[in-house]
């Protein structure tokens, strides 16, 4: 055996028995907890499989990580995530008051200095802030405690941009860009769809805010950057929707015989928040809102509602059902609803009106019953102002 070499056996029966006790756990959370390799974790446990052998040897530093591992350092169900874990809290102010007394601090570089990855670190910063319960292991909370921030602040004073970093305004540009293209999306969406952790990159804009001289990762920027469309449930804004013409589509939609329940789960809202904003005396709109309320009215502007107490207490109020509006008149103030989709006021039929709501209809795809129906007409009525029609001609 080489002297500078160590027997595995006693570090194999000791992972061995890590195992058995937490048969859940990875044996690449076994290898992080300790700070070794899991392809070397693997592969050692690997090369025991095969029996007998040349005896299998690792080096001292791994053998020393490995053995001092206990089973209480690692995560289990009852001390939630982190082995010997403790409230997140206490770390978490420290951390947020050595940022704001430090503007050249970076959020990265404490993680790092606790042993700690930045976005777990950017992670419980976020939900300590929210007031959201949060566990993080002790060891790291007890280095966050008694971070001495004057070797990080040399570092950094010491430190040249590496060369697999650029400049973050670019990405925030494009962020920005994309925010006002889109609606209902926000950036922790445009990271996820560019395959980027929400948290990475929440971590980057932290620290550009307090130092803007701080650069981003290429690997994060670059598939960002790349992004040129966005899918649902982000949709491109309309510039020219106003706050009354939502409110007028969920009316509209409301006289259809849909429910608030049912627009707001075809345009994934809570229909707590549309009944807030339908309530309101003077109603603001969100971006989600906006979003959401556009795609259900894309979804069921077209199709009846099964909700007969809906269409009737939108009748009531005298709301306009969908087709009592045009794309370029609904989002007018000072536009009426018109025809005879307005139910406080049904003006007469003739018999090219009728031929152009049936034709309307049934492109649609419903049957001619399904259109009268729609139309409030009954198939005697329809067929004597057809007739007329022919009669007349």
């Amino acid at each position: 055996m080489r002297a500078d070499r160590t027997a595995a056996a006693p570090v194999l029966q000791h992972v061995r028995y890590l195992i058995a006790q937490r048969p859940h756990l990875p044996v690449a959370a076994i290898a992080r907890h300790a700070g070794v390799a899991s392809s070397t974790l693997k592969s050692l446990l690997c090369d025991a499989r095969h029996g007998p052998g040349e005896e299998r040897t690792v080096s001292p530093a791994i053998a020393r990580r490995l053995l001092s591992l206990q089973l209480a350092d690692l995560p289990c169900r009852e001390r939630g995530y982190g082995g010997r874990s403790t409230d997140a809290a206490p770390a978490m102010r420290h951390v947020r008051a050595l940022l704001a007394a430090h503007p050249a601090l970076s959020q990265a570089a404490i993680a790092r200095a606790a042993g700690m990855s930045p976005s777990t670190l950017a992670a419980a910063v976020h939900d300590v802030a929210a007031g959201t319960p949060r566990r993080i292991q002790q060891a790291a909370a007890q280095q966050l405690l008694a971070l001495d921030p004057a070797p990080l602040l040399a570092a950094a004073a010491a430190a040249v941009r590496r060369r697999d970093t650029m400049e973050l305004q670019p990405v925030i540009d494009h962020l920005h860009a994309l925010q006002l293209r889109y609606d209902r999306t926000s950036r922790a969406f445009i990271a996820r769809t560019a395959g980027v952790n929400p948290s990475t990159l929440a971590s980057a804009l932290l620290d550009h805010s307090r130092n803007p001289r701080r650069g981003i990762h290429t690997a994060v920027a670059r598939p960002i950057l790349a992004l040129d469309e966005l899918p649902p449930p982000a949709c491109p804004r309309r510039t020219q929707v106003t706050d009354t013409g939502l409110l007028r589509r969920l009316h509209a939609l409301c006289a259809a015989g849909w429910t608030l329940e049912d627009i707001g789960a075809a345009g994934n809202i809570s229909a707590k928040t549309l009944t807030a904003f339908a309530t309101t005396h003077h109603p603001r709109s969100t971006p989600a809102l906006r979003g959401a309320v556009l795609a259900a009215w894309e979804e069921l502007a077209h199709r009846p509602g099964p909700s007969t107490a809906a269409r009737r207490r939108a009748q009531a109020k005298g709301w306009a059902p969908p087709l009592a509006w045009d794309n370029e008149t609904i989002d007018d103030p000072t536009v009426s609803p018109s025809g005879i989709r307005n139910p406080s006021h049904q003006p007469p039929w003739n018999p090219d009106l009728l031929h152009h709501e049936l034709g309307f209809l049934t492109r649609l795809g419903l049957s001619k019953a399904q259109a009268l129906k729609r139309l409030g007409l009954g198939t005697q009525r329809a067929h004597r102002i057809l007739t007329h029609s022919a009669l007349a001609a």
